[in-house]
């Protein structure tokens, strides 16, 4: 017999019996209609693979039910059901995934290295161990002379500074595992976070190096031989009259200086935001792409005390304000990382360690301007 005629009768049978009416008692005949369901479908599947059709209209099993003492509504009600009905069959491999792991690391999503580090005049002594560095503290006036009378001096001052070499270190351990896992690149991390560690380091001694044995000379530091002269300006509190403040105290007295830069603390920067005319428009325009404070260049740097915060003692450094390039970084060495897997060998740990020969100091003459915190009741003072 023709398999496609075959089909087509099965079918025509199998909505003859979905159609038909059975009585509620019949139950011999209700099996009889059930058992010959089952046996034409399963003669329908057997056709299809045949065929090689995948039919997605395919009429789902009959359910076998228990049938006594349904009513005929019931029953009819059922046999609804099970015609119009559709089962919907969800592979086991949709539901339990297996496992997976991502090909990559998240970094941290913000900055950990204030640009400050980026924006300092940085000397390649790579080599050296001292950096010696004189600067002009002024220069002489001329004079009026009279006929045959001696030429008036105008030698210019000197000043001299010395740069030593200072060592910094970072050093890190992980396991075999991490370095092998070929899905996520560990180690890579692991050498980013040397260098970021590196770079905080030098961040924070830019500002805050005690000028002493093995460290920077800080901006402030009171051991900055370019800074000696200079008077620190002092605030209690931001106001809408402190960036100019900060601005006219810096510099000489024949010009307002330009290209300087602020260096300040975010909840300093903030308190700048927030300050108000009487009328509730903002005293600065701040543009935080460009970085700028009506039109001042300024970085933010976490080791700067916040002169806004109240926890700030009276006395402390908290905003500079100068010319970048007048601190200047010589780097003695590049920067070497060994790998060691000697140390815990039984354990399983590979070892990394880091160094960098650098050093850094003020050099330009009074070269940037310090704001302390001044007292609440102190009156504020400028530099001349």
């Amino acid at each position: 017999m023709n398999l496609m005629k075959r089909k087509e009768e099965i079918e025509a049978r199998l909505a003859e019996i979905r159609t038909s009416s059975t009585d509620e008692k019949d139950v011999d005949k209700l099996a009889a209609f059930e058992k010959e369901c089952d046996s034409l479908q399963e003669e329908r599947t057997m056709i299809e693979k045949k065929m090689n059709i995948a039919s997605k209209s395919e009429v789902k099993p009959l359910q076998i039910i228990e049938t006594k003492g349904m009513t005929t509504e019931e029953l009819e009600k059922r046999g609804k059901d099970i015609k119009e009905g559709r089962t919907i069959t969800v592979a086991s491999d949709e539901i339990l995934l297996p496992e997976h792991t991502a090909n990559e690391i998240s970094p941290v999503p913000f900055s950990e290295v204030s640009t400050l580090v980026d924006k300092v005049n940085v000397v390649n002594l790579n080599g050296g161990e001292t950096y010696k560095k004189s600067f002009v503290k002024s220069s002489g006036d001329a004079g009026l002379t009279l006929e045959g009378a001696a030429y008036t001096e105008t030698e210019p001052k000197f000043g001299y500074l010395t740069i030593t070499k200072v060592k910094i270190t970072a050093y890190t351990e992980i396991t075999e595992e991490l370095e092998k896992l070929p899905a996520l690149p560990y180690q890579a991390e692991v050498l980013k976070n040397i260098n970021t560690s590196l770079r905080k380091k030098i961040s924070q001694q830019i500002l805050k190096g005690a000028g002493t044995s093995n460290t920077f000379t800080g901006i402030f530091s009171d051991e900055a031989v370019a800074l000696a002269d200079s008077t620190p300006l002092q605030i209690s509190e931001i106001t809408d009259t402190t960036l100019d403040d900060i601005v006219f105290a810096y510099g000489g007295d024949e010009e307002v200086e330009g290209g300087a830069c602020l260096i300040l603390n975010k909840n300093d920067l903030r308190a700048f935001a927030k300050l108000r005319t009487a009328e509730g428009r903002k005293v600065h325009t701040i543009d935080y792409v460009a970085q700028t404070i009506d039109g001042i260049p300024y970085v933010i740097n976490s080791n700067c005390k916040a002169l806004s915060d109240s926890a700030t003692v009276a006395g402390e450094y908290c905003i500079a304000y100068g010319s970048l390039k007048n601190y200047e970084v010589p780097v003695f060495s590049p920067v070497e990382i060994g790998k060691s897997t000697d140390y815990k060998f039984k354990d399983g740990i590979i070892c990394y360690k880091a160094s960098v020969f650098t050093g850094g100091n003020v050099v330009g003459y009074n070269g940037f301007l310090r704001v302390k915190k001044a007292a609440a009741a102190a009156k504020e003072s400028s530099t001349n």
